[in-house]
């Protein structure tokens, strides 16, 4: 049977006072497996008493006392004057009550290890005083005790087993190798927290960095691509301006640099633009960057047999050996596999503006500046059909 703490004593006192008082001990009525009344009650003898029983008195007192305590002796002394008219009896009880066992209280708490300072050795005694009333019965003893000094045991502590944790006693050499232990458990969880930290940090910051860098680069794209824009569509506006000589000073400007997509864009305006003048700079600059330039062939409606002429004729290449931008003289080769008359010979060819014309052997071809940059025109070979003619300035 555990016995009740400290704390609790006085309360316990107390609801066996009130027991005594208000319920009669009779012992057939008692359920068997109440220690409670097992240690109250004692059967009537064959006359009625005059003291209380010790042994009544030392079961009573002996549940009430918390471990480690136990009673060494035990003096009751009847009163004279009941000092409660339902009780029959009273007395004043004197228990010298010994500990035995160290007593201790938690100092501290350090995960599972739980220190400990002594707070009473063994042996330490103490006297407990209490007023028992008590009355006789057919079916045994009533008794109440009412402690003098409720607390006289408070205070005392618990012995270690019935404290948590794995308990250890301040002042012990195992005590302090446990705190050492334990302080060094505690900086290295710190030095650890202290070095996670200092990485999360730091990787915070670099993050923070990267994205820092990654704004700035965004931002230096989106001006550069703005400049861009704003590049191109400022040559643009020069190249379809109403000024001639803007015109000219931007499309030159614009194929005398390295940038190709300038060219690109200056090269596409001047060739769909209606001024002669911009598209023949855009010509001679085209036929200025090429050596073989195929010429492709188309039949004609009119004359029926063209198409048998242009399967025959296979495919047909300007050659370009030499050209002078300043007159538009151009000079090489021009012709086709497929007939004696066409095949590849000597040209003599003039740029005029938007018109090529070139003359060979025994074939002459007459192109212009068409809206889908290409030069459109005819070929005309002696002894066969004349064939539509296109030159794709890609």
């Amino acid at each position: 049977m555990t016995r009740p703490e400290n704390g609790r004593f006085a309360a316990r006192i107390a609801a066996g006072f009130a027991m005594g008082l208000l319920v009669p001990w009779i012992a057939p009525a008692t359920p068997a497996g109440s220690a409670w009344a097992a240690d109250a009650t004692e059967p009537a003898k064959n006359g009625p008493a005059e003291t209380i029983p010790h042994s009544l008195l030392r079961s009573r007192i002996e549940a009430l006392l918390p471990a480690p305590w136990r009673i060494e002796s035990l003096t009751v002394e009847p009163l004279t004057a009941s000092p409660s008219p339902e009780a029959r009896m009273s007395a004043r009880v004197t228990a010298t009550v010994v500990l035995g066992g160290p007593t201790y209280l938690v100092d501290s708490r350090e995960g599972p290890v739980t220190f400990l300072r002594p707070a009473a050795e063994a042996g330490l005694t103490k006297s407990w005083v209490a007023t028992a009333l008590a009355s006789q019965g057919p079916g045994g003893w009533t008794v109440a005790l009412t402690p003098q000094s409720p607390g006289l045991l408070d205070g005392i502590g618990k012995p270690a087993a019935e404290l948590p944790g794995r308990t250890v006693v301040l002042g012990t050499p195992e005590a302090k190798s446990l705190r050492e232990q334990l302080d060094r458990d505690a900086a290295q969880r710190l030095a650890e927290d202290t070095e996670r930290r200092r990485r999360e940090e730091e990787r915070l910051a670099q993050q923070a960095a990267a994205a820092k860098a990654e704004a700035a680069r965004a931002e230096t794209e989106r001006r550069a691509v703005e400049a861009r824009i704003a590049q191109v569509a400022d040559l643009r506006g020069k190249l379809s301006g109403p000024d001639r000589a803007a015109r000219l000073a931007a499309f030159e400007a614009a194929l005398g640099g390295n940038d190709p997509a300038l060219r690109q864009t200056a090269m596409d305006a001047a060739l769909q633009s209606r001024d002669p003048v911009v598209a023949n700079l855009a010509l001679k600059d085209w036929i200025a960057r090429h050596r073989a330039v195929p010429v492709q062939l188309y039949a004609t409606k009119e004359d029926p047999s063209s198409e048998v002429v242009v399967q025959n004729l296979g495919p047909m290449t300007l050659e370009i050996d030499g050209f002078s931008p300043v007159n538009g003289a151009l000079a090489g080769k021009l012709g086709a596999p497929g007939y004696s008359i066409a095949r590849p010979s000597s040209i003599v060819g003039t740029l005029a503006q938007t018109e090529l014309a070139v003359n060979s052997f025994g074939c002459a071809l007459t192109l212009r500046l068409a809206e889908h940059r290409t030069l459109d025109g005819l070929l005309r070979c002696q002894t066969l059909p004349t064939l539509i003619a296109r030159i794709t300035l890609d």
